[in-house]
């Protein structure tokens, strides 16, 4: 018998969710700090803190499968489709405790997250306007770039370190280590309740928006935006598991100098 045949994925996800989310919203006991090294406690706590709920929806025992099933529910939600509340400060502190357990050889800790307030919008606007203007676009397009600047209930911008000749850790595992920073982050909103999505475009490459957020060596990689969905999030299309995932077929070895 299958033992998941009296408790549904549609059953458990949102209990699931809401007790993950519950403990991912606990405030966070050390500041400001993103990189404090208890965030690694932090994180681990609230894992440990979900496990007795999640044992309970099941009746199994089985820690991960509801959590999948939430999480497999997760699709970007795009700025007209997030409302308030956004996500508080506390609680992006712990999304971003979440972020840094993505794969980080040498913990070079290649990204980190910059948050705009409310009261900054209106800077952003004028540099994206600025941007728009000095790529040549006419007078709607630039006040169309300026407004952007006021989506999403919460703005994060993205910044990337890939340093290069670090000996063990080549510049594309470093960039790997920030997609998966993005997405633990993504995740980690999700189980909190929160829509979100990245976004990019040419803003984030002119060089005075650039000079804005970077340090010495970053690069400005996307925009996160964050908010509270006010609809449920649809797939554009489905997913196509067997053309992600395949058997290795090996081929028959080739005498020395035959090419296929």
């Amino acid at each position: 018998m299958d033992r998941y045949q009296t408790v549904t994925s549609s059953e458990i996800a949102p209990v699931a969710g809401a007790a993950i989310g519950a403990a991912l919203r606990q405030p966070h006991p050390q500041g400001l700090d993103p990189g404090h090294p208890g965030h690694a406690q932090a994180a681990q706590d609230a894992a440990a803190s979900v496990a007795p709920v999640r044992r309970a929806a099941t009746g199994e025992g089985e820690d991960a499968h509801e959590a999948l099933a939430f999480l497999g529910q997760r699709y970007s939600m795009g700025p007209k489709y997030l409302g308030f509340p956004a996500p508080s400060p506390q609680e992006l502190r712990r999304a971003v405790a979440i972020a840094l357990r993505a794969p980080d050889h040498q913990q070079l800790r290649p990204f980190r997250f910059v948050r705009v307030g409310d009261a900054q919008r209106e800077r952003l606007a004028g540099l994206f306007a600025h941007d728009a203007a000095r790529r040549g676009h006419c007078a709607t397009e630039v006040e169309r770039a300026r407004q952007r600047a006021y989506n999403g209930p919460a703005l994060l911008a993205v910044l990337g370190r890939v340093r290069p000749n670090v000996e063990d850790v080549p510049e594309h595992e470093q960039w790997a280590c920030i997609g998966a920073g993005m997405m633990n982050l993504l995740n980690a909103l999700h189980l909190m309740g929160y829509g979100a999505k990245i976004l990019s475009g040419a803003s984030v490459r002119d060089p005075d928006i650039q000079a804005a957020f970077c340090r010495t060596g970053e690069t400005l990689v996307s925009w996160i935006l964050a908010g509270t969905p006010t609809c449920a999030a649809r797939p554009k299309q489905p997913d196509d598991v067997q053309a992600a995932l395949s058997d290795w077929i090996e081929s028959e070895p080739q005498a020395p100098g035959e090419h296929t």
